[in-house]
């Protein structure tokens, strides 16, 4: 518009909001590393279900402590769960050093002297391909050169692909149907072997049962904590997870080493600046006195942290697949699936759910949790071993289900010692990072430092009726200073804007204190009349 009023007129300008809206990010996704019976190796994939976990990444397996997790967090209440499947590699700063391997092989044509025409590739790594078949039967269509492709696995046909034809002008060919990754194969891959015999007729793949494929390796012989902690060259391990942009939860199921556990916290705080939470698994085994010995002196995380948790002790499920575990009717599994699937469904209770302790009978029930590796958890004797080494206890009291009886980080001195606590300024404070991006490269300005402290404090707000602080009175709750005190010339000169933020988070109430004594009211009351 003209920086001059001439002939006469109404202007209507608008003005930027003097307070900003700030989105809230989700609270409750988790990074998973581990092995897994099949699916990609080293990408990180999104999961909502188990069943969808299953259709990729296969069922249960030996060694496969992932997919017990994944049933544990889904079960519990998960329902963002981001995969990464992990496998040992020559070098782990180089992702196509990975040992695994898929298995295959090819079909031949109709022709008289047969030739090569179609090759079966497993469509993942691992030998879970050893058990798949492929079966070629006549179209269903009848029409020359079309064939029916069926995959078995387990001696089961698990997919069927009707009408296919090797003729790479067709709707229907065979590479381009079966591979497509919507509606395509779980199981299989295929690629055009160029079988030299004219005619899509006669270099169609002949009929029969073929199979199963062979030549898959899922890659294990060897594996060490490198290849779940990764490199940040080759994206492989935790560090896969660096373009999953709104992660906050993170699990490695069943690799209870130091090494691993200082990793985690690593990734939490530096990798991912101090924007993720690590739940930590106990090491098998661990009676009560093992796992203090661990925390403090083996992997050395007492006071290491407050963007990590450790649960103690392992927790017995029912029994998923006899095949693979044996005619048991329980095993013992990592509890940080299930763990994060309570974390999970406490944030998604109520309106402000981060803020309120996973733990306690109530929110911090284990469902699907039919006992614990060891008995020792239930004796308080022994939870005073551990709960004053800030390990969580899994337990169980009578009356009571199956549940967390604890919400501390690893680190007690810090400004956040709690679960709850940590996880609700976690979200607070990549809340305001996010929302507050509208303030960058503006001219520092009273007006700009009025508006961000605006915001901020709206945005608090909202959080305190969310029951995120210890007051409803939003001058015990918090205070937002963006004062000419902390924005002096000197610092505005620099090019920054200075916030100070006060938080006044809640406490659990760990302890719960009766005091009882004789009533001696109407004695008291007598002698005063006396």
């Amino acid at each position: 518009m003209s920086s001059q009023l001439l002939a006469s007129k109404v202007v209507v300008i608008e003005e930027e909001p003097r307070v900003r809206s700030l989105p809230s990010i989700p609270t409750a996704v988790v990074g998973a590393v581990g092995v897994t019976e099949r699916g990609p190796v080293g990408t990180p994939t999104l999961v909502t279900s188990f069943e969808e976990f299953s259709q990729i990444f296969g069922g249960h397996a030996p060694n496969a402590d992932l997919a017990l997790a994944a049933q544990g967090f889904f079960t519990n209440g998960g329902s963002l769960l981001w995969v990464v499947r992990t496998v040992h590699y020559a070098d782990i700063a180089d992702a196509a050093s990975k040992t695994s391997a898929r298995a295959g092989f090819v079909l031949r044509d109709h022709a008289a002297t047969p030739a090569d025409t179609l090759a079966v590739e497993a469509k993942w790594d691992g030998t879970y391909a050893h058990r798949v078949r492929v079966i070629i039967a006549p179209a269903t269509s009848g029409a020359d050169g079309e064939f029916n492709l069926a995959v078995e696995e387990d001696g089961v046909v698990r997919e069927v692909f009707a009408n296919l034809s090797m003729d790479p002008t067709r709707a229907r060919y065979a590479p381009g149907v079966v591979n497509d990754p919507r509606t395509g194969s779980n199981l299989v891959a295929l690629s055009d072997a160029e079988s030299p015999t004219p005619g899509p007729d006669d270099s169609a793949p002949e009929l029969g049962t073929f199979g199963p494929l062979t030549g898959g390796d899922d890659g294990l012989a060897g594996l060490t904590d490198a290849d779940f902690i990764g490199s940040p060259v080759s994206q492989t391990g935790l560090r896969a997870l660096d373009t999953v942009q709104d992660l906050s939860l993170l699990i490695v199921p069943g690799r209870a080493t130091a090494a691993v556990h200082n990793a985690m916290i690593s990734y939490c705080e530096v990798v991912r600046g101090k924007g993720c939470f690590a739940i930590f698994d106990p090491p098998a085994n661990a009676d009560a006195a093992g796992i203090v010995t661990y925390v403090e002196s083996t992997a050395a995380l007492l006071g290491a942290s407050e963007h990590a948790a450790m649960y103690w002790p392992r927790v017995r499920v029912l029994n998923p697949s006899r095949s693979v575990f044996g005619s048991a009717a329980e095993i013992v599994v990592p509890p940080s699936g299930h763990i994060a699937g309570v974390y999970a469904r406490t944030d998604g209770s109520e309106p402000g759910g981060v803020y309120k302790p996973p733990a306690g009978i109530g929110r911090g029930q284990l469902l699907g949790v039919l006992g614990f590796e060891t008995d020792e958890v239930l004796d308080e004797a022994k939870r005073d071993l551990v709960f004053p080494k800030r390990i969580n206890p899994l337990t169980v009291f009578p009356g009571a289900p199956r549940h967390i009886d604890g919400a501390r980080t690893l680190k007690g001195d810090g400004n956040f010692p709690t679960v709850a606590e940590r996880r609700g300024v976690i979200f607070i404070e990549q809340s305001l990072k996010r929302g507050l991006l509208f303030a960058k490269h503006q001219n520092n300005t009273e007006a700009l430092r009025s508006t961000v402290r605006r915001t901020i404090q709206a945005f608090l707000l909202t959080q305190m009726q969310n029951g995120a602080f210890r007051s409803q009175d939003p001058e015990q709750a918090f205070f937002v200073d963006v004062s000419d005190a902390l924005n002096t010339p000197t610092v505005i000169f620099a090019g920054k804007l200075i916030a100070r933020i006060g938080l006044a988070t809640n406490k659990p109430a760990e302890f719960i204190v009766l005091k009882v004594s004789q009533d001696t009211r109407a004695l008291e009351a007598e002698l005063a009349g006396a």
